[in-house]
């Protein structure tokens, strides 16, 4: 923090301030920063009647000070950079002129230390806008080798879309020497379509005043397509000319090899769709297997249990399927399945579900269906089963039936239920469905 010591008409005050040499005052002691804390002007009539500074160094050495006016020095953003003060060995107090002085003086000396540093910046702004600017005269012709050397297209328009710069790239990727196409609008250049495009992009671009970037398709001089990333962006001459340049890359193995990704993660999908499907479907029957079939076993006891609502399984086995096998071969068995399964299939309501189970057997969910409801479902079954016509012999099976109870624990309990009825009407003599007995 500064501190200034302005003196008044009296010798008191001068002597102070030659008895003062204060130099550098520590923070923890300086008044200034009671006068930066606070707004306005701080007034310390007597210091050591003072708390804030009783055991303050500059009052209890030689010489004392005792007096103290000091107002914050701020920007106009309000940044507080220093002080503007007035001291004395002796108690004083101010008149309203000096208070009204202090501050004005306060106002006036940070308006000309702000000037003072905006001033510096200014300078120092000028300073480094020349010497860019003789950089850049300097490293025309060089900008103009790197230009024609590189291995992007590059390009400059004015604003009514003629042709003032483009560099090799440009010209070999359009089969055009390096000023054939100079003072060219785009209606010379290019079809109507494309024209009309080009034009409506580049006033796009200069009425935005930023970067544009964009994916463009072009024939080259051999008649093949490539595809370009293009960056459009607003630029001025010395003149003050708005201007539209452009730069572009070929990313024609680019797209083809994202093109060829989409490709492959598409492909990928399928085959993993493909792995969902082969997961929870028998691929002999087309019906779910038993992973899905307990999956969702599991799901529907829950929601049946929780919201006491029926639900029934039905447990199918075909009769005598080995000797099926045996006598007519395995292709004969497996197309008694595949049938078997299309039959279950048409005949179950939508939210049912049936499932191959395992050999010859097969189950059947059947969300929100009492006992009543899944033994009907049976005797259907069973009426398809008996009215198809079976390339071989004809075919019957055994159904096993159970209901939801409320001493069940869970869904697989209903399951060994319909089980136990399957096998029950295996005993009593086959092709008939029973209901599980509590018995």
């Amino acid at each position: 923090m500064g501190l200034v010591t302005l003196l008044d008409e009296r010798s008191q005050w001068a002597r102070a301030s030659e008895v003062l040499k204060l130099g550098d005052t520590p923070r923890e002691a300086a008044f200034c920063v009671h006068a930066i804390r606070q707004s306005g002007l701080l007034v310390v009539k007597d210091a050591m009647m003072d708390d804030r500074f009783a055991s303050n160094p500059l009052i209890l050495a030689e010489p004392t000070l005792r007096f103290y006016a000091g107002v914050a020095l701020e920007t106009s953003d309000g940044h507080q950079f220093g002080t503007l003060s007035v001291i004395d060995t002796m108690p004083r107090i101010l008149t309203a002129e000096q208070d009204m002085t202090l501050r004005v003086l306060g106002h006036q000396v940070s308006a000309r230390l702000e000037l003072a540093m905006q001033r510096q910046t200014l300078d120092r702004a000028l300073v480094e806008r020349e010497a860019t600017q003789a950089s850049l005269r300097a490293s025309e012709e060089l900008f103009r080798a790197f230009m024609n050397a590189s291995p992007f297209l590059s390009y400059i328009k004015d604003a009514a879309g003629r042709l003032l710069f483009y560099n090799k790239s440009f010209a070999q990727r359009f089969g055009i020497s390096e000023y054939a196409w100079l003072g060219r609008t785009d209606e010379q250049l290019w079809s109507r379509k494309l024209t009309k495009s080009v034009r409506a992009h580049d006033l796009e671009v200069m009425a935005s005043g930023r970067i544009v970037e964009s994916e463009e398709h072009i024939r080259d001089a051999d008649g093949t397509v490539s595809s370009l990333r293009s960056f459009k962006f607003p630029c001025h001459d010395s003149a003050g000319n708005l201007l539209l340049s452009g730069v572009a890359v070929d990313i024609s193995e680019e797209v083809a090899h994202k093109l060829e990704l989409e490709r492959y993660q598409r492909e990928l999908e399928e085959a993993n769709d493909q792995l969902r499907r082969l997961a929870v479907t028998d691929e002999l029957t087309g019906l779910r297997n038993r992973r899905a079939f307990e999956e969702r076993l599991v799901m529907e006891f829950s929601m049946a249990r929780r919201r006491k609502r029926d639900l029934a399984v039905l447990l199918i086995d075909v009769d005598d399927f080995k000797a099926i096998n045996d006598r007519f071969g395995h292709a004969a068995g497996d197309e008694v399945l595949r049938r078997l399964g299309m039959i279950l299939r048409t005949t179950v309501r939508l939210p049912d579900l049936p499932a191959r189970y395992g050999g010859e057997e097969f189950a059947i969910l059947l969300p929100e269906c009492g006992e009543e409801g899944a033994m009907g479902l049976s005797r259907r079954i069973m009426q398809r089963v008996a009215t198809e016509d079976w390339e071989n012999d004809p075919l019957t099976i055994s159904i096993g039936m159970a209901a939801m109870n409320e001493s069940l624990e869970n869904g697989f309990q209903l399951v060994d239920m319909a089980d136990d009825a399957l096998y029950a009407a295996k005993r009593a003599g086959k092709n008939r469905a029973m209901a599980h007995s509590a018995e």
